[in-house]
C-alpha cells in the first residue's frame, strides 16, 4: 500500500501539484476577493452538477438520497 499523508485519504503517489496558467493569474489578479470567491463557488456548483449527472447515468437505480450522498462523499474527498 502506498504511503499516505495523515490528513489526506489520497495516497502520496496520487498527489499532483498543479499550477495556474499565467493568463488566468493575470485575470484573477484584477478581481476582488468577492469576485474570485463567486467564481470558485460557480465552479463548485458546476462540478456538483456534472458529477451528479454522471452518477445518475451510471446508477439509474439509485435513489435521489443515495445519489446526493455519493456526490457529497466524492466532493468532500470521503470526509463527508
Amino acid at each position: 500500500m502506498a504511503p499516505t499523508r495523515r490528513d489526506s485519504p489520497v495516497p502520496v503517489s496520487d498527489l499532483r501539484v498543479e499550477t495556474l496558467d499565467e493568463d488566468i493569474v493575470q485575470v484573477l489578479a484584477t478581481r476582488t476577493g468577492a469576485e474570485r470567491l463567486a467564481i470558485a463557488a460557480g465552479m463548485f456548483r458546476s462540478a456538483r452538477r456534472m458529477l451528479s449527472s454522471h452518477l445518475r447515468s451510471e446508477h439509474p437505480d439509485w435513489s435521489p438520497e443515495r445519489l446526493q450522498a455519493e456526490v457529497t462523499r466524492r466532493l468532500s474527498h470521503g470526509t463527508g
